[in-house]
């Protein structure tokens, strides 16, 4: 002290006389913690010379910032001070430095050392083996055990301390300090060591070790553990039981009890030698185990063994007793007599009762009677289950009398339980014969309907056994008989079915029995049957009916009793026919003949015809149908063919024109403007299909087509637009204005037609509610008020009419602003190694184009050998220049001047060079994610020190002094994942960087965190990652052979059913079913008749009980699943026989067709006749006819919606018109090409193709008839004009009658090349004829 006294005078003596540089005041030993600042002070006056600070004897430099040491700087509050600052003092900071005056001007050197120490808080302490608040078990057979506290890398070592139950320990302590290598830290560890003479003194007792050094502040760190001393327990004490004999069924309790031992004793209870109660208490020092049970036989001469064990009984501690039990027979067995016997033979009975302590005695009785001990051997043996089995016989001499007598066996425990006892009986039996059969159900003479069940009943009493009773029609035995037998009567039932062959019948029952050596007893009846005609058989006259020409139908029906009569239906609606009498037919029936004579027109062609022949008595019916093949001329449908058809120029159009005509090869020609039209090559008119290859303007106008044939010919009008897209002519191409001020673009269109929001503006990522858009004629304007630098960028113009692709064209908005430099600290510095080359970049906005000029030392830099600047221009208003310095020297380092300018400004940044260093540590951490067991956190990279550089994450739960560190990978990623985290726990996440030079410091700015407190199922497990890179393999493997198998099996399922449709197709194509509702196709041969009477194996139909309403009714429960709101408006009878075969059409049209028609249908609805319900059998409810639909179309008088469907001319696919799932549809559609301009296919196809589509499948019932699975037949193919129903119509049919129609089996409708397309609405291909099945 004395001695720094008289430095301090010389020097102020130095100043005062010579006034040479001193030091005002000298650095001094400082002590830091780690993590805080430490300031080493230097003061200097009159200073002349450079200072500068060394570490350990290195230069630090002599500026006031020291390059590569960011935590290091020099300052101070005036120029006198060059104090030095270190932030974040870390363990490498701890030195001895040195503050220099380097001599100048002729005074001396001036040096003054202080050293740096820099403190670390010790680590929690930790016990050794033992977890902080655990427990230390030690055996009471131990002296002494020793407890180890260590507190880990404190600087200074800690100091440790021991406390027993709060006490301070200073006895049987050992202190030790282990430094680490080539570290300043070091770990305190002591060592207590615990008597255990006194073991139940130091049982439970709690000990804590404590720790500190200078560097904890607060109360000192701290753990814990308890002690247990382990003894063993007393030995078991039993009370329940004192060795008496216990009766069976005893509810017995043993008790078994122990006391002390730590931990307390495990009590046990064991049944000859196996466990049967683990389960007991404690209370205070005792464990008791109560085993509570029913005393039952096998109990008898058992061990009961009770067993305590704890941690330190070598083996367990036992008690036992042995069990005296009495228990009676549980149950007694008759054995003997076992079947039915001859009367005069003798039969040994034996009893035998279950164990029993002691043996039970064995009584005998016939009935009530009780037999005599005397007539009975009695015998005794022991039971492997204990106690004695009972054993006595009998012999009976059996007599008629003892038929169903009961032999009964009492056994008893006299002895022990006397008057409880157990039974058993034996019921004998004695043959006799059975009494001769009858038959009841039947009465003679009795008629039965056939299709009614008549069950017959044969019975025969007495016998035994009773009599087997067997069923014969005729000498054919019945299999389906049921026998019963109640008390001393057996009876066999059946159940038929009457049919036309059970008419004169005989049915014969046979009995048989043992007791008559199965010599049969036969009794029978013959029965009486009414049956329906099975089948009608109708033909025409003449065989080719011509439109205006008579025509007669003849309809007989098979034998039928009572005679059928005859009704006719077309399409569904009653018609008078003529009848012709009845003759005699098979079985005692008639035949019954009809005929229907009318003149048909085009519109009976394809029209059904059905003919139902119905016993009245049986009310039961059988129909057949013939669809009439009718030649007239051709006919264009004005309603659903187009009267204007939009095009768009250049694109190409096909028309379906064709004319609905009978034969149906028709001639067609084109006419313009009401002149023959010579068409152009881009026209073609084949066979009734128009083709517009390449639509111009000119092919505007009104056509008219003409169809004929050998029957006449007719017209069609209709006209053709052309449309175009829109095109946009001109538009702003850019604009380049200030800030504040407004920018309108203009944006003019040419389109037809012009459609709503013609034109409309767009720009990615800008909100448009800024913008205002008005539209003058043909021009858009848009306009921006207000701009911002931000503005700038291209605004999209894009017109469209929903004709063709839209047009789209680009507008460019700038926005001047003056350049602004991007400070951020990562592009600040730059940094090589010389000789190298290093590239410094300087990036900017602004607008208009941004021109940078470098400098150094207020030199202007130029491209050169030395020198290479490039700029770059990223965006409308990012541009970017480098400044590469090529073979870089020390000459080089320094600070370079960017500036960034423009007609707005300009804007400078100063960039220093200089040699490669550490890395600075990266600055903005911030949260990007939690998951249950993972955090992803991102960052900005500061200063790389000029090489590259890589990233490491330390993070520990809050609060925790124990670090988790992960490199970053991919290398240089600012983004990661810390995975393997704990459920709901707090975080603190920080991060540094590293290149070759080093690691730079973690940054100060740490960031807590939290992971999800719920377990999501995209969560990864620590095990999981694991094995992170096999799991992405496995499930790609897995997810692919899964793929491929279930593409294969797709691709196989739909292979084979096109084939086994194709197959169908191809094998019913040329053939007639006689068992389908209608067949509507097939090939006619000139000459052969087209209704050949049906096959003795292929009846037509059979009948059914339901009328068309029935069906209707049905169907429309499966309609109304699908259409869950129908509206109920019943009409009158009169209205719906006009509208009944009337369904209505769904405009199908689409708007956005280059060719559309506009047709005024209203949406589909369903047919049924009568109703106007679905025509599909199945279940439902009835959808009423509305009569608003009459307003709402122009006329639907012409309607045909179920017409023979056509072929189509597209390949493979029908023209008739489309199904929605279960509902029969009728579209307004077109059919279109390739190129055509409207998608809704025509009322009917073109005929030319000649192909018949396939038949419908065969039905496998021979007797026919509806059921839930078949479909409904043709609906009316035609309905009648308004004229027509006003006037006195041709055919009336009876009020409130209804149909049900069934197929003719042997009509094999008109040939292919008969074939006519209809112009009415259509059914889907097949449908017609098979619902929705195709």
């Amino acid at each position: 002290m004395w001695c720094h006294c008289v430095a301090l005078m010389t020097q102020l003596l130095a100043v005062l006389v010579y006034g040479a540089q001193y030091f005002q005041e000298r650095p001094k030993d400082t002590n830091v913690i780690r993590g805080q600042t430490a300031v080493l002070k230097c003061v200097i006056g009159d200073r002349k010379g450079l200072v500068q600070w060394t570490k350990d004897g290195f230069s630090l430099g002599f500026n006031r910032t020291i390059p590569g040491l960011d935590r290091y700087s020099i300052t101070s509050s005036h120029p006198n001070e060059w104090n030095l600052m270190i932030v974040n003092a870390a363990l490498e900071d701890d030195a001895v430095y040195e503050c220099q005056v380097l001599p100048k001007d002729g005074d001396g050197k001036l040096q003054a050392t202080a050293t740096l120490t820099v403190l670390v808080p010790c680590e929690t302490p930790s016990i050794l083996d033992y977890s902080n608040g655990s427990t230390v078990e030690i055996s009471y057979s131990q002296r002494s055990h020793d407890l180890v506290c260590e507190a880990r890398d404190g600087r200074p070592a800690a100091t440790i301390e021991w406390f027993r139950n709060g006490r301070k320990v200073t006895e049987n302590i050992r202190y030790s300090v282990e430094s680490r290598p080539n570290d300043k830290r070091e770990t305190a560890r002591s060592t207590l060591t615990i008597s255990l003479t006194n073991h139940k003194s130091e049982n439970e007792a709690i000990y804590v070790c404590q720790a500190r050094n200078t560097a904890v502040f607060g109360p000192p760190l701290s753990t814990t553990v308890s002690i247990s001393v382990l003894y063993p327990p007393s030995p078991p004490v039993i009370t329940g039981y004192d060795n008496r004999v216990i009766n069976i069924d005893t509810r017995l309790t043993l008790s078994c009890s122990s006391e002390g031992g730590n931990p307390l004793g495990s009590v046990t209870w064991y049944r000859n030698g196996r466990a049967v109660q683990h389960n007991y208490t404690t209370r205070g020092q005792k464990s008791t185990n109560e085993y509570i049970f029913t005393v039952s036989s096998s109990d008898n001469d058992a061990i009961y063994e009770c067993r305590v064990t704890n941690m330190v009984t070598d083996r367990p501690l036992v008690k036992s007793y042995t069990l005296q039990v009495q228990f009676p027979p549980s149950s007694v067995r008759i054995s003997g007599a076992d079947a039915p016997v001859q009367e005069g033979s003798s039969v040994k009975l034996v009893c035998e009762t279950s164990n029993s302590n002691p043996a039970a005695t064995i009584q005998w009785k016939k009935g009530a009677d009780v037999i005599s001990d005397s007539d009975s051997e009695v015998t005794f043996r022991d039971s492997p289950s204990g106690g004695k089995i009972t054993r006595s016989e009998i012999n009976v001499m059996v007599s008629s009398s003892d038929d169903n007598s009961n032999y009964t066996c009492l056994g008893e425990n006299t002895a022990a339980f006397p008057g409880r006892s157990v039974t058993a009986t034996k019921t004998l039996s004695v043959l006799y014969p059975p009494n001769e059969p009858k038959i009841s159900g039947y009465i003679s003479d009795m008629n039965i309907k056939a299709g009614d069940l008549q069950r017959m009943t044969c019975m025969s009493v007495g016998g035994n056994p009773l009599a087997d009773l067997k069923w014969y029609k005729g000498n054919q035995i019945l299999r389906d008989a049921d026998y019963k037998a109640l008390g001393k009567i057996a009876s066999s039932e059946i159940a038929i079915i009457a049919s036309a062959d059970d008419n004169k019948a005989v049915y014969k029952c046979r009995a048989t029995s043992r007791a008559t050596d199965n010599r049969p007893m036969d009794v029978s009846i013959t029965l009486s049957v009414h049956f329906p005609p099975t089948q009608v058989v109708i033909t025409k006259n003449p065989s080719q009916p011509k439109a205006g020409l008579p025509l007669d139908l003849v309809c007989m029906s098979s034998s039928s009793n009572p005679p059928a009569e005859i009704t006719w239906r077309r399409n569904g609606r009653r018609m008078a026919g003529v009848d012709l009498g009845t003759v005699d037919s098979t079985n005692g029936g008639k035949n019954t003949t009809n005929r229907l004579s009318f003149i048909p027109t085009s519109r009976d062609h394809n029209a059904i015809f059905a003919c139902m022949a119905t016993n009245k008595a049986l009310d039961r019916s059988v129909n057949d149908a013939v669809t009439l093949n009718v030649l007239f001329k051709p006919e264009f449908d004005n309603e659903t063919l187009p009267s204007r058809v939009d095009c768009k120029k250049g694109e190409s159009t096909v028309l379906n024109l064709t004319a609905y005509a009978n034969p149906p090869e028709v001639t067609y020609e084109l006419y313009k403007e009401g002149y023959l039209f010579t068409a152009p090559a881009h026209f073609s008119l084949d066979k009734g299909v128009l083709n517009i290859s390449k639509v111009e303007k000119d092919d505007k106008g009104n056509y008219m087509v003409k169809g004929s044939n050998n029957q006449g010919f007719t017209f069609f009008n209709f006209s053709v637009n052309v449309k175009y897209p829109a095109e946009i002519i001109e538009v702003t191409n850019s604009l380049s204005l200030n800030e504040g001020e407004t920018a309108i673009f203009s944006c003019k269109v040419d389109a037809n037609p012009t459609v709503p929001n013609l034109v409309t503006w767009s720009r990615d990522n800008f909100d448009m509610t800024r913008t205002h858009n008005r539209i003058e004629g043909s021009v858009s304007y848009l306009s921006i008020t207000n701009l911002t630098r931000y503005d700038s960028g291209l605004f999209n113009c894009v017109a469209d009419n929903r004709v063709g692709s839209p047009s789209v064209k680009t507008a460019e908005l700038l926005v001047k602003f003056v350049p602004v430099i991007d400070k951020s600290p990562e592009i600040g510095r730059s940094a090589g190694e010389k000789g190298s080359t290093v590239n410094l970049k300087c990036i900017a906005q602004g607008v208009p184009r941004i021109v940078f000029t470098w400098s150094r030392n207020n030199n202007p830099l130029h491209s050169s050998h030395k020198y290479k600047i490039e700029i770059t221009n990223t965006s409308l208003m990012h541009f970017e220049s480098t400044l590469q310095v090529k073979d870089l020297d020390s000459e080089d380092y320094g600070a370079y001047v960017c500036t960034a300018t423009n007609s707005k400004g300009s804007d400078s940044r100063s960039i220093t060079l200089t040699g490669t260093s550490k890395p600075n540590p990266p600055y903005y951490i911030e949260f990007v994610n939690a998951t249950s067991n993972s955090i992803t956190i991102t960052w900005k990279p500061g200063f790389d020190g000029g090489l590259p550089q890589s990233f490491r994450v330390r993070y520990n739960q809050a609060g925790s002094v124990n670090y988790k560190f992960a490199d970053v990978v991919p290398y240089g990623a600012t983004i990661f994942t810390i995975k393997g985290l704990e459920l709901g726990t707090l975080y603190t996440i920080t991060v540094r960087a590293s290149n070759d030079r080093g690691w730079s410091e973690y940054q100060n700015r740490t960031i807590t965190a939290k992971t999800s407190a719920v377990v999501t199922a995209v969560d990864i497990s620590s095990s999981e990652l694991q094995n992170a890179d096999e799991i992405p393999v496995i499930i790609i493997l897995v997810v692919c052979i899964v793929g491929v198998f279930i593409l294969t099996l797709n691709v196989g399922l739909i292979l084979f059913f096109i084939r086994r449709r194709k197959k169908r197709l191809e094998a019913t194509s040329d053939t007639t079913s006689h068992t389908n509702t209608f067949e509507l196709y097939g090939n006619s041969v000139k000459g052969e008749n087209p209704y050949p009477p049906p096959s003795d194996d292929t009846r037509s139909y059979g009948t059914y009980d339901k009328s068309m309403d029935d069906f209707s009714d049905e169907y429309i429960r499966d309609y109304d699943g699908e259409n869950p709101q129908p509206q109920e408006n019943p009409q009158p009878q009169e209205n719906v026989t006009t509208s009944a075969s009337r369904a209505k059409v769904e405009n199908n049209m689409s708007t956005n067709d280059n060719c559309a028609n506009n047709p005024d249908y209203p949406g589909s609805r369903p047919y049924s006749p009568q109703k106007i319900e679905s025509p599909r059998m199945g279940s439902g409810h009835k959808i009423p006819y509305h009569p608003e639909d009459q307003q709402e179309r122009n006329s639907l008088w012409n309607e045909d919606p179920y017409r023979v469907a056509q072929p189509r001319q597209k390949k493979g696919s029908y023209d008739n018109g489309m199904t929605n799932e279960d509902t029969y549809e009728f579209r307004n559609i077109r059919s279109k090409g390739m190129n055509e301009c409207s998608d809704y296919p025509p009322s009917r196809p073109s005929s030319r193709t000649g192909k018949t589509p396939p038949p419908p499948p065969t039905r496998s019932s021979s007797r026919g008839g509806f059921n839930t699975r078949d479909f409904m037949p043709p609906l009316p193919a035609r309905n009648y004009e308004p004229q027509e129903i006003i006037s006195q119509p041709r055919y009336t049919p009876t009020p409130g009658s209804s149909a049900l129609l069934s197929p003719n089996p042997s009509y094999s409708g008109p040939g292919s090349n008969q074939r006519t397309p209809s112009p009415h609405n259509t059914l889907p291909a097949g449908a017609e004829f098979r619902g929705h099945l195709v």
